[in-house]
């Protein structure tokens, strides 16, 4: 295992840049498709059931998926269902406006296959790095997930354009093509620790898995925690846009940008995060990246009362890019901090689930309010939403950690490295 830098790790190198390839796909799709579906047919119902079909994926999947990375080989498991995706786009392909439902058929399909690529992917970051490693790993990755959001949701607009679903596939089944590659030339031992254990956790089960998350105060209040902050996530592109058109004045290419700045800010943040993580506790992060950005969104919203210039909520939100980073940053070292690695997995499959309901929570409540309580009252809700998740953080998870609690980290981690 590899002392120093994060960027001295080969393993860590090859899955950096396979995962941010594949999140670039991924922002691809999701940008792609539904603006394909309502340009094609202009139904609002059919773009909408694209999203709310991977939604329940997340809801009725989740957790098995989870399950079956505890189970399976994380390396072989994450190139394995990443091939996979690649061939699920391929009902694509039969698209066109008057025959919709194969693009129902590859959404489910890309639900389905990331309720197991996504935990796979998460429980191998920790073993392939340090425990001092981990913060800057994880920083390292939000600033990837910047960079792909920034370079994919703009290529899936350009290459419905320009070639329609066709170019699509081709591209996004090239960045699933290598991640698939990249991960698969890991040489760290990546084998299921199932079998190498005997606790509680060894059986593998969804239902196991669920009775030693709620039997650990701290895990339970983790997944708490991150369902409630999803509902305030959930609410916001319903409410941004109304709140920039009808309060900003702005128009599409208005809410694009501001948007893009936030990007931008939160690629910038996780440099600073990077360093701040290797000496601070993940808990610690989660709990001021949360409540900050509480503080960031009332910023945002209320300085509307004394101007609508734009110069100023560009400003303001790139501002959220350092709370936000900070929030991520810290809710995944916490997960790979307080979960014992054999549990990983499930753990991040019973998130996919407590999460999107969450988010359709979030979503249904955004999308049935904003006409009648207005953007701006909604925004409060959601700054009030992430302050009550830092709140809820420190309360449920970092009060009551003991030293041992943070035990579980990379591989050759040991409790110096906890503090």
């Amino acid at each position: 295992m590899p002392s120093g830098s994060v960027w001295r790790s080969r393993d860590f190198e090859l899955v950096f840049w396979g995962g941010l390839v594949n999140n670039t796909g991924d922002w691809l799709f999701a940008t792609a498709l539904p603006a394909f579906i309502y340009t094609e047919t202009g139904s609002g119902r059919s773009t909408a059931v694209i999203i709310v079909i991977q939604m329940i994926a997340g809801v009725g999947f989740g957790p098995y998926g989870g399950s079956l990375a505890d189970r399976w080989d994380l390396r072989r498991t994450v190139s394995a269902t990443s091939l996979l995706q690649a061939l699920a786009l391929i009902p694509l392909l039969a698209v066109d406006r008057h025959r919709i439902w194969p693009a129902f058929i590859a959404a489910g399909l890309q639900g389905l296959l990331t309720q197991v690529n996504d935990p796979a992917s998460f429980a191998l970051l920790p073993r392939l790095v340090t425990g001092e490693q981990l913060g800057e790993a994880n920083a390292a990755n939000a600033a990837g997930s910047s960079i792909a959001r920034l370079v994919g949701a703009p290529l899936g607009g350009i290459l419905v354009v320009l070639g329609g679903l066709s170019a699509v596939v081709i591209a996004d089944g090239l960045t699933f093509l290598s991640a698939a590659v990249a991960t698969f030339l890991v040489r760290a031992p990546t084998g299921s620790l199932l079998v190498k254990t005997d606790d509680a956790a060894s059986g593998g089960g969804v239902m196991q898995g669920w009775r030693e998350i709620r039997g650990q105060r701290t895990l339970l209040g983790y997944v708490g925690v991150q369902t409630l902050a999803s509902v305030a996530f959930a609410m916001f592109p319903v409410i941004f846009v109304a709140f920039v058109i009808g309060v900003l004045k702005g128009n599409a290419a208005t809410v694009g940008l501001i948007r893009g700045v936030a990007a931008l800010g939160g690629l910038l943040a996780a440099f600073v995060v990077g360093r701040v993580a290797r000496n601070t506790r993940p808990t610690t992060l989660m709990v001021w990246g949360y409540v900050g950005l509480g503080a960031v969104v009332f910023l945002f919203v209320n300085a509307s009362n004394i101007s609508i210039a734009l110069w100023i909520f560009y400003v303001l939100f790139a501002l959220s890019g350092l709370p936000n980073t900070t929030s991520q940053v810290g809710a995944t070292g916490a997960a790979q901090r307080l979960c014992p690695p054999v549990l990983l997995g499930r753990l991040q499959g019973v998130l996919a689930a407590t999460t999107a309901v969450g988010a359709i929570i979030g979503s249904v409540v955004a999308g049935l309010l904003i006409d009648t309580v207005g953007a701006k009252a909604l925004f409060n809700v959601q700054a009030a939403l992430y302050t009550v998740s830092g709140i809820a953080a420190h309360l449920l998870i970092a009060r009551h950690l003991q030293p041992a609690g943070e035990a579980f980290t990379g591989a050759t981690a040991d409790a110096a490295d906890v503090g």
